[in-house]
């Protein structure tokens, strides 16, 4: 048996035969997670937002850069199937951060994952783990989007396999799963190409809130606002509405106001509407409105959605 040598990717991996294998790596049983998650998923509408069976294939295009989703016959992965991912990913991170041995094959205890991602612990539970494994490893990627320096076109799943190691005693779900991540994935988080998310993302219950709080994030992150047309909004999104329905659910978001760490508001001035992200940091926000270039503007646009109760 062969081990790897001088290779940015080989933690983990011995060659037997000249064929890879991956080495399990097992999470410390750490309740202090900082959640991270990768730029492209942030930054690419690559989950699907709707919360039933959806066999659709998405396309997107922008700057050169195109990804082409599609589904397998169990239903395209969702944004609350990303959880998995952000939890795996989360925990690579942490034990990279701690000097312990990392690998892409992960195991995954289901309660543990069902508490830090704020998910119910009842016995259905268990059971939509085993089906967010199956359309995460069903869903094939094919994109010309980077993950490090490296460009090509890739297919790829979300997941290359997933085994169930440990099952509920009616046989239907996973105490215990053992998965794959991507290479893609992988490399995207051994380049530190990955942002941390606040925890409070994991109680929003709206597909498109976290899609929404996931833009913010990438493009807003800790500046006072960030500004887009609404229909770049919604191609970003990935949201298969009409641009009419689209518009009222997002009425209904921003009176809400549940993404964490910013406020959504509209800007219908001068015959077009934008959507304008807020920073909930009141102090960075106040300083903008007062010495930014966009002072006036900024002062127009956010002082009705700071002073909503």
């Amino acid at each position: 048996m062969a081990k790897l040598e001088n290779d940015h990717f080989s933690e983990g991996m011995t060659i037997v035969e000249d064929v890879v294998q991956l080495e399990l790596f097992v999470p410390a049983d750490n309740p202090d997670l900082a959640f991270k998650e990768d730029n492209s998923s942030l930054e690419l509408p690559l989950f699907s937002l709707s919360k039933n069976k959806d066999i659709r294939i998405r396309e997107f295009t922008r700057g050169g850069r195109f990804v082409r989703i599609v589904p397998s016959v169990v239903g395209a992965a969702t944004q609350f199937d990303k959880d998995l991912l952000i939890y795996a990913v989360s925990k690579i991170v942490q034990a990279r951060e701690e000097g312990r041995p990392i690998s892409r094959r992960i195991r995954i205890k289901t309660f543990p994952f069902l508490e830090a991602t704020r998910r119910s612990q009842g016995g259905a539970a268990y059971t939509r783990v085993v089906e967010t494994c199956m359309r995460l490893k069903g869903t094939t990627l094919v994109t010309n989007v980077k993950s490090t320096e490296e460009e090509s076109t890739e297919g790829f799943g979300f997941l290359d396999d997933f085994k169930v190691t440990r099952r509920t005693k009616n046989g239907k779900g996973a105490i215990e799963v053992e998965v794959t991540i991507s290479e893609w994935l992988y490399r995207a988080t051994l380049a530190n190409d990955i942002l941390t998310l606040n925890p409070e993302y994991f109680s929003l219950s709206q597909p498109l809130e976290r899609r929404l709080a996931e833009l913010a994030r990438k493009h807003c992150g800790d500046k006072a606002f960030w500004k887009i047309g609404i229909d770049l909004l919604h191609e970003k999104t990935g949201s298969q509405q009409t641009p009419r329905r689209f518009k009222q659910e997002l009425k209904g978001i921003i009176a809400a106001n549940r993404l964490p760490d910013y406020r959504v508001t509209l800007d219908e001035a001068n015959g077009r509407c934008d959507v304008v992200f807020l920073t909930k940091n009141t102090r960075k926000l106040l300083a903008e409105m007062v010495k930014g270039p966009n002072a006036a503007w900024l002062q127009r646009v956010a002082m009705p959605a700071i002073t909503q109760p």
